[in-house]
């Protein structure tokens, strides 16, 4: 009898309920901070740049891989192997929309950065830097007597190598989790905002999906996850060809 009910469709919106309440315990959707300020503009000028996977080609030397990023909850900083850090994180047929099971884009969030919601953040795994642009720097209100001297290159925008602006130290927040992150700032026309690379996301023990469009993540309140933002991605992506 439930079956033939299933079957005819009278039973759809209680499945639905049920598949919604099964993946909120799965994990839970970061909210972001109420108050801040959003960044949405697009910082490029001009359509330009070399393709996702070479966006920074050598990054810097090792020695600069070293930022100072510094694992908090809540602002305090806590063991890096406590036992909630070993929750799984999986990722099913569940969490792909019908309307994206056939797509090319790259994983781009919101994220608290500064005080600020940072809009067009572009998550590159194959980045060791991360790259804040000189526009979105301005429109962050941020002094340029912030930035700290640095006399290396970064190679890969335009084609060409890109002296930096400098580095600068920011607060990006995921969730309840608070990293003090070094942004290097070039002033290049980019159409994201921010580039954020893989020693963030392994700094945060999560994992980026560009298929299933989310960032996951382990908390001591659970499993907690950003969700990607397919329509600015391709937004991006029409403006560097």
């Amino acid at each position: 009898m439930i079956q033939k009910l299933i079957d005819a469709g009278d039973l759809k919106q209680h499945l639905q309920k049920a598949e919604t309440d099964d993946r909120s315990k799965r994990s839970k959707q970061v909210q972001l901070p109420e108050g801040n300020r959003t960044l949405n503009t697009i910082s490029c000028s001009e359509p330009n740049g070399p393709s996702l996977a070479a966006q920074i080609g050598k990054r810097f030397r090792k020695k600069f891989e070293d930022y100072c990023e510094l694992y908090k909850i809540d602002g305090v900083e806590v063991d890096e192997h406590e036992q909630w850090m070993n929750a799984p994180m999986t990722f099913d047929a569940e969490d792909v929309e019908e309307d994206m099971e056939d797509h090319n884009d790259p994983l781009v969030l919101t994220l608290p950065v500064a005080g600020c919601n940072v809009k067009k953040i572009l998550i590159d795994r194959g980045s060791s830097a991360n790259v804040l642009f000189y526009d979105t720097f301005k429109r962050m209100e941020l002094n340029d007597e912030q930035v700290m001297s640095s006399y290396y290159t970064i190679y890969g925008f335009n084609g060409a190598p890109t002296k930096r602006l400098g580095y600068i130290v920011l607060e990006v927040k995921a969730a309840p989790m608070k990293f003090s992150t070094r942004f290097s700032v070039v002033d290049v026309p980019y159409p994201y905002n921010t580039i954020i690379g893989r020693r963030w996301v392994q700094k945060l023990k999560g994992f980026a999906a560009t298929y299933h469009q989310y960032l996951r993540f382990p908390t001591s309140k659970g499993v907690m996850e950003i969700k990607g933002d397919q329509v600015t991605a391709r937004e991006c992506q029409v403006l560097q060809k």
